[in-house]
């Protein structure tokens, strides 16, 4: 009996304050016993919120789940503006006068961030240029010019706005991903002329996955603690991770559309080979949800097939649609297979 918890899928974690998604991911890692783990994008230090941890071989999905939109809460003020456009970094601008913006003008201009914008991202950030990461020269005092960036602010809601000696501005928004919160944050100040910086940021959401089905650190000791010598005991913690619902099997992440392959198929394409399947089975799907399906190459789907002891349905990877003809679908395996 082994000690690791070998199925492939998600965990999502709920990130606190003050610690690196780094150090959180692979505490996780240690916790549960994965072989693996990886993500879809990390949250600075004084960040918190929603990580998309993946379990196992669930790590060749990066990339496709990298892309799904995000959802934050954001907290800032008006005034002053920091080298890293938040809390960790240094005033380099301020505004000195008294700041005399209307509540409908702030909520105005924050709503007028709506839709494809383009953005800079800041130099506090991973992105690299030449080979080194911006944020390694920013420590070092040096500003490298970078080129704009398309993404798209989706929503925006519940813009609240409190004046106390600074003007505090919290709302959600969500965007594609890619979009820099913190540099919203800045050219939100921008616009209104008297310079703002963010002061705090929860990712709420990723895709459908939301916050409050996440898991804290902290939550998953208090129900694993550490691994008991006994592997019996060790299987059953194991277990709870499901059990509990903080697991979700690679299947049931993915977005692609399933199809049925035969066994014989299936042996083809496990081995490596092209297998060829008529229109027909995808215009079943598209009876199925009633649109029409068109298959292009490089699409990806499901594949499924059936048990022969029990007929029942089962998922055994990913397939990749490499050719399309007039009469001929041609599909391969792709990097997740079982």
């Amino acid at each position: 009996m082994k000690n690791n918890f070998e199925k492939d899928g998600i965990v999502l974690l709920n990130k606190v304050k003050g610690v690196s998604s780094f150090g959180a991911i692979n505490h996780l890692k240690r916790i549960v016993g994965a072989k693996k783990v990886g993500h879809t994008g990390t949250l600075d230090p004084m960040a918190e919120g929603v990580i998309m941890v993946l379990i196992n071989n669930a790590t060749k999905f990066s990339d496709d789940l990298m892309k799904r939109d995000k959802e934050y809460y954001v907290e800032m003020e008006l005034g002053y503006e920091t080298d890293s456009y938040d809390l960790e970094g240094t005033i380099v601008k301020e505004f000195t006068g008294k700041i005399e913006i209307d509540d409908e003008k702030i909520k105005e201009v924050i709503n007028s961030f709506l839709g494809k914008i383009e953005q800079i991202p800041p130099m506090y950030s991973a992105i690299k240029i030449d080979g080194k990461k911006l944020y390694d020269l920013a420590r070092k005092g040096i500003e490298l010019e970078r080129k704009p960036r398309k993404v798209e602010v989706k929503k925006l809601r519940e813009i609240k706005i409190l004046r106390n000696e600074k003007i505090k501005i919290s709302f959600f928004v969500e965007v594609s991903s890619g979009t820099y919160i913190r540099s919203l944050v800045r050219d939100i100040g921008e616009k209104l002329g008297v310079f703002a910086t963010m002061t705090r940021l929860v990712r709420t959401k990723i895709d459908q996955f939301v916050i409050e089905d996440a898991v804290t650190i902290d939550e998953l000791e208090q129900k694993f603690l550490k691994f008991d010598k006994n592997e019996e005991k060790n299987l059953e913690k194991l277990e709870k991770l499901e059990n509990l619902g903080y697991f979700a099997e690679i299947e049931y992440v993915l977005e692609y559309l399933g199809i049925n392959v035969s066994n014989e198929k299936y042996e083809k394409l496990k081995n490596g080979m092209t297998v060829l399947t008529s229109h027909k089975k995808f215009e079943n799907i598209s009876k199925k949800f009633g649109k029409k399906i068109i298959v292009l190459p490089e699409q990806k789907y499901k594949i499924y097939v059936r048990d022969r002891r029990t007929q029942a349905k089962v998922f055994r990877g990913i397939v990749k649609v490499v050719k399309v003809t007039e009469d001929r679908i041609y599909l391969k395996r792709d990097k997740y297979f079982l």
